[in-house]
């Protein structure tokens, strides 16, 4: 049988779990809304991208409208692709800078002391 300080330390490391894992949860679910909201803003800004460059004044750049539809079809398709890479980019950058980061991090614990990445 378990003494009183004993369950009541259970009880309080349970509480401290419940308390982590909804904290993930929240984390999560704004990382996926965030997530939603910059490809929204991407899909948006790429139909309005051949509009706007129609507007513009092509001075010396012959064809400057056309140029994203070199990936597709059309420049709205362009555009559309060229803002997801650049986001795909984005997202593969800065888990590379946690993971290194991370790495320092870990050599430094482990006695690597001098903090580069080898």
């Amino acid at each position: 049988m378990r003494s009183h300080e004993e369950r009541v330390a259970a009880v309080k490391q349970r509480v401290a779990q419940i308390e982590r894992q909804k904290r993930q949860r929240r984390n999560r679910l704004l990382a996926l809304s965030s997530v939603a909201a910059c490809l929204a803003v991407i899909v948006g800004v790429s139909f309005a991208m051949p509009g706007i460059s129609e507007k513009l004044v092509a001075g010396n750049y012959t064809e400057y409208e056309t140029a994203a539809s070199i990936f597709g079809g059309s420049a709205v398709a362009g555009y559309i692709i060229i803002g997801l890479l650049a986001f795909v980019l984005g997202v593969c950058v800065t888990i590379l800078c946690f993971k290194l980061k991370a790495f320092q991090k870990k050599d430094e614990e482990t006695g690597g002391g001098d903090g580069r990445v080898h």
